[in-house]
């Protein structure tokens, strides 16, 4: 099925519409959140070397890199619809064959396929997502989006925690979330937007359209994925016990899951920019505060709460940046562009933080997240007045 046409839909029909797709993304979501720590642990335990675990790790980044420039020409030649099936049916066989043939060895490969379905799911339902969206409520649907995705991410956890890490039960548990992900989908199949056929848009067209929104997203990339990576390092060479790191990082993820709803209802009501410049600078202001905060209770819980939600928020605003930026025939691209760029800083962001601790000691990651943080809210700076001076010519603003 090719899907429908977004005008046709009334209003509790996009409702409806929004619902599944956010409804199967956190399905996907909480997979994620158990998938990626289990297979961490089990390599762990096994006793594969650290850099063999990273290396299985980042498979699945370099495959989403890869699906990235074909995922739209999937969406485009088959529907919307069965492009997500595809997806989920890659992601959920993987799991299952990991179960099968256990190792480093076979787990590259299928992390990497992984990966893969990963990656169309992602942009798939993305683009469904800000096809759907009215202009007038996008921020606050991307806010929900992006809260039920954090709640699935935080819940993975808990899931190894009650089956723990031996046998097949946890696998089997994260291919039947992934083929969940599908029930939603198959019950809205007629709410499924199409996209309309179009001369297909370059990569590099996407990025020179949207500099700042990329430019956001691959800032967002990288602080995210070196808090979640480096974070509880960074406490416990200051000082602090495990049990305390890990409820530092816990504090920092129920701010970014209760913050995006506000900042979403905020890109609704207020210029989109302002609040894109406004999370920003908590994300250079947070991580310059830390190291005096740390051993203050008082302020450092709601210092990490703050930055946890301004980090995502990034996200959350830069992804309805986008939406607002593309026509309809243009998402897929845009979106599988804007992965890309998140995909691209996660996998520097580790790498870059992590050689600043070796260099500078802990503090050389607040300082690495701070830096960041600042070039970007020059980029939103030098991107906002470029609109101005650009409508007061008469030209169009973009």
């Amino acid at each position: 099925m090719r899907g429908v046409s977004v005008e046709s839909l009334s209003l509790s029909e996009r409702r409806l519409s929004l619902a599944a797709v956010i409804a199967s993304f956190a399905a996907m979501g909480l997979m994620w959140g158990l998938m990626l720590p289990l297979l961490a642990l089990i390599l762990e335990r096994d006793g594969v070397d650290t850099v063999l675990n990273g290396l299985n790790a980042a498979m699945a980044s370099l495959a989403i890199l890869v699906a990235g420039p074909f995922a739209p020409r999937i969406i485009h030649a088959v529907g919307l619809l069965p492009s997500l099936h595809i997806g989920i049916a890659v992601v959920a066989g993987a799991i299952l064959l990991m179960a099968v043939f256990p190792g480093i060895g076979p787990w590259l490969l299928l992390r990497f396929v992984f990966g893969l379905g990963v990656g169309l799911f992602w942009v798939g339902s993305e683009t469904w997502i800000n096809t759907v969206a009215r202009e007038e409520s996008r921020g606050r649907i991307m806010g929900v989006y992006m809260t039920a995705l954090m709640a699935g991410l935080a819940g993975g956890p808990l899931i190894i925690a009650a089956t723990g890490i031996d046998g097949i039960l946890p696998f089997l548990i994260g291919a039947g979330l992934m083929a969940a992900s599908a029930v939603p989908l198959v019950l809205a199949r007629r709410l499924a937007p199409s996209i309309p056929p179009t001369r297909p848009i370059r990569l590099r067209q996407v990025v020179l359209l949207a500099p700042t929104v990329m430019a956001t997203i691959a800032a967002a990339g990288f602080t995210d994925m070196a808090i979640i990576t480096l974070y509880p390092l960074y406490a416990l060479r200051s000082g602090f016990s495990q049990d305390a790191a890990l409820l530092m990082l816990s504090v920092y993820f129920v701010g970014s899951l209760a913050l995006q709803l506000p900042i979403g209802w905020l890109a609704d009501h207020l210029d989109r920019r302002r609040i894109l410049m406004l999370c920003a600078g908590v994300g250079v202001v947070g991580p310059l505060m830390l190291p005096f905060v740390l051993h203050i209770e008082v302020a450092l819980w709601p210092l990490l709460f703050l930055w946890g939600g301004a980090v995502v928020g990034l996200y959350t605003v830069g992804l309805t940046l986008l939406g607002q930026s593309f026509p309809a025939a243009h998402l897929a691209r845009a979106v599988a562009v804007f992965v890309m760029f998140y995909t691209t800083g996660g996998v520097i962001g580790p790498v870059v933080a992590g050689g600043a601790m070796e260099v500078a000691g802990p503090s050389g990651l607040p300082f690495a997240l701070a830096v960041v943080c600042a070039v970007l809210l020059a980029v939103i700076g030098l991107g906002t007045g470029s609109t101005r001076r650009r409508t007061r010519e008469g030209g169009p603003a973009p």
